[in-house]
């Protein structure tokens, strides 16, 4: 029998039998199969690689390079092992790769798709402007991202939506290289997601409710920012499930800035296998820029704790933000709040809980605040609840009903009662 043959046969036997006899797991085993499929590819470069470096030796070459070849396969064999099989509802819910680098994935000729689509209705009271009816293209954004060598990788989004609204500016979400330092560190410069919380990092292809919390658009505009960052996990005793980040960025809003100092970011996540549980905890330290003539308090400073928690059918997440009230919102020159006072303090957060009906069913409700609002000094409330239908592996649709006492004006703006949303990502 040939090493393939082997290898595909080692892969096969990976998956537990017992999982054959329960339809609803059938989600679980196809995510089994493509980490299977992916450990093949790996172990079959493996093999290469040990065959070219035997061959290295036959006509002369060292013993020592083969050596370290074959610790490295048992390094990555072990590693792989290791890892915990995590169901789909509960990676969901808790999303344990969250922030995570682009190691794992080589990048592939093909891009990612994402397209949402949306319907819109029922006005909450005194909306005006501030609500779009009827259909609209709430995201259309293609992704390149992957490993490109050993030690290197990159990640490129773009977003095509603004551009039919009319915000060209806005059209690049991500830019960024990585460098692997060590299987516990790793170094990115660009363009990216800031690692403040959960719901600023949580990707829009997966979220439950149509938009982010409001205290989101309000402190991370766009969610974005340009600099660096170190980041990794703790994957050794006594601190195993712990990831850090460590970031400095313009501190712009994605755009305007012009105080020529740069904002600190600090977060720390910690995973639970038992009960299935992730705590998180983040801090940012930082200068906004003031409108003219005026004179103060010019802190950008915030503080947030976030929880996720899984246990059977139920999902639970609740994130609460404090800081200093934001002067500007998104924008690409300096729009600055109209409510903004220096030395002001504004405050949010979310509580949301989920419940699976079946593998494909899910119904929702979320409370979400917001305390001084920047733009008109007041307190947001709105309680959302709904229902999404995953309609296959790549495809899901949602409906939402919301009430709301006033309209918010973040850059995620909802401000209507009634959603359906049609996601696809491909």
């Amino acid at each position: 029998m040939n090493v393939r043959a082997v290898l595909l046969l080692v892969a096969v036997l990976a998956i537990p039998v017992g999982a054959q006899e329960s339809p609803g797991r059938i989600s679980d085993l196809e995510r089994k199969l493509e980490q299977a499929t992916r450990q093949l590819e790996q172990l079959g470069q493996t093999v290469q690689a040990l065959r070219a470096e035997v061959e290295k030796i036959k006509g002369g070459g060292d013993w020592a390079g083969a050596q370290a070849a074959i610790q490295a396969t048992a390094t990555t064999q072990t590693q792989q092992r290791a890892e915990p099989a995590v169901p789909e509802f509960v990676g969901r819910v808790i999303e344990p790769g969250m922030g995570g680098s682009e190691r794992e994935e080589a990048l592939r000729a093909k891009p990612e798709i994402f397209i949402q689509t949306r319907y819109s209705a029922l006005p909450i009271r005194d909306a005006g402007g501030e609500f779009e009816p009827n259909f609209s293209m709430t995201r259309i954004e293609t992704r390149w991202a992957g490993r490109v060598t050993d030690r290197i990788g990159a990640g490129l989004e773009i977003q095509f939506h603004p551009a039919l609204e009319g915000s060209p500016e806005e059209l690049v979400n991500d830019a960024f290289v990585e460098y692997y330092l060590n299987d516990h560190a790793v170094f990115r410069v660009g363009q990216f997601i800031k690692p403040f919380g959960f719901d600023i990092q949580q990707s829009s292809a997966v979220r439950e409710s149509p938009e982010r919390g409001m205290f989101a658009g309000y402190f991370f505009p766009g969610q974005r920012d340009r600099g660096v960052m170190l980041f990794g996990n703790l994957n050794f005793t006594p601190l195993k499930g712990v990831r850090y980040y460590l970031g400095a960025f313009n501190g712009n809003r994605f755009f305007a800035d012009n105080n020529r100092q740069a904002n600190y970011i600090v977060r720390v996540r910690k995973l639970f296998d038992r009960p299935r549980l992730a705590l998180g905890i983040s801090a940012q330290l930082g200068k906004q820029i003031l409108p003219a003539g005026v004179t103060g308090d010019n802190d950008e400073n915030l503080i947030g704790v976030d929880f996720q928690y899984a246990v059977g059918r139920l999902g639970l997440r609740g994130e609460l933000m404090a800081g200093n009230t934001p002067s500007t919102l998104l924008g690409i020159e300096p729009d600055f709040a109209p409510s903004f006072r220096p030395g002001a303090k504004s405050a949010g957060g979310a509580l949301f809980a989920t419940l699976r009906l079946t593998e494909k069913d899910h119904v929702y409700a979320r409370y979400d605040q917001f305390n001084r609002d920047p733009v008109a000094g007041y307190n947001v409330r709105a309680f959302n609840f709904g229902y999404f239908r995953r309609t296959g592996e790549s495809s899901r649709v949602a409906f939402d009903y919301q009430f709301k006492n006033r309209p918010s004006f973040n850059d995620d703006a909802v401000n209507g009662r009634f959603h359906i949303t049609w996601s696809v990502e491909f």
